[in-house]
């Protein structure tokens, strides 16, 4: 064979493996000749957001206790300070709330005024939040930690919790995850197709603390400084949220 007959075989060999290529990247070559066109990520998909809620009875109490004092100079006001504030943590000890459901949040000093802007000694601050649990034994808790040293403890936000929120939000995920299921399967039916497999899911868990509104928290700070008396709480029902994300192949 001559070396031009070689050098066409060569093209020809080139040219076939060129067609197989491209004959794969436009599509799948099926039985007759047929080819389907290789579909684009994210097409022919449905996305569709559900909401669903539960409800359930908060648990826990979060209390934000201030501890102030006033007095003549800074170490004096530091002393006073962590006295009294031992004597709280001590108090919340004694009503089942341990040293590690405790955390200062916030700590300051300060310099004293008088009417006529003199400097008359120090003010020291620190705010204990506390969460306290169960709640049968918060409203005792609380007139005890208020009174535990003197007029020195405030009673300041308070919040319902829940302590483990798993049962509840796996209720709202189902409700979540059925109403998405409930629109796309109401879209794909107005489009005439079917919903097919699920291909990306995210969520979204919204469980705010339920603060105690002015009025509630006026009446905790008032019976809390009545000795003797334990405050009285009403934790309601809290709703947590679920928002889900879905998104469908549709058949």
């Amino acid at each position: 064979m001559s070396m031009l007959s070689d050098r066409r075989l060569g093209w020809v060999a080139a040219a076939l493996a060129v067609l197989v290529v491209a004959a794969v990247v436009v599509g799948v070559i099926r039985p007759g000749g047929a080819t389907v066109q290789a579909a684009t990520p994210g097409d022919d998909t449905i996305a569709v957001t559900g909401v669903g809620t539960a409800d359930a009875t908060p648990d826990t109490l979060t209390v934000d206790f201030t501890v102030h004092v006033t007095r003549g100079s800074v170490q004096e006001a530091l002393d006073a300070q962590a006295a009294a504030v031992r004597r709280l943590l001590d108090s919340l000890r004694a009503s089942g709330v341990p040293r590690q459901r405790t955390q200062t949040t916030d700590l300051a000093l300060d310099r004293h005024y008088d009417e006529h802007g003199n400097v008359t000694g120090y003010d020291a601050n620190e705010t204990v939040r506390a969460k306290v649990r169960p709640l049968a034994h918060a409203g005792r808790a609380i007139s005890n930690a208020a009174t535990s040293a003197g007029n020195a403890v405030a009673v300041g936000s308070l919040a319902f919790d829940l302590g483990d929120d798993t049962d509840v939000v796996k209720s709202a995920r189902d409700n979540a995850f059925g109403d998405a299921q409930d629109r796309a399967r109401q879209y794909a039916s107005l489009s005439g197709r079917g919903l097919g497999r699920v291909e990306k899911v995210t969520e979204v868990v919204d469980a705010p603390a339920q603060p105690l509104d002015f009025y509630q928290q006026d009446a905790l700070r008032s019976s809390a400084a009545a000795s003797g008396k334990a405050v009285q709480l009403r934790p309601g029902q809290q709703t947590l949220t679920v928002r889900v994300n879905v998104t469908w192949a549709l058949a």
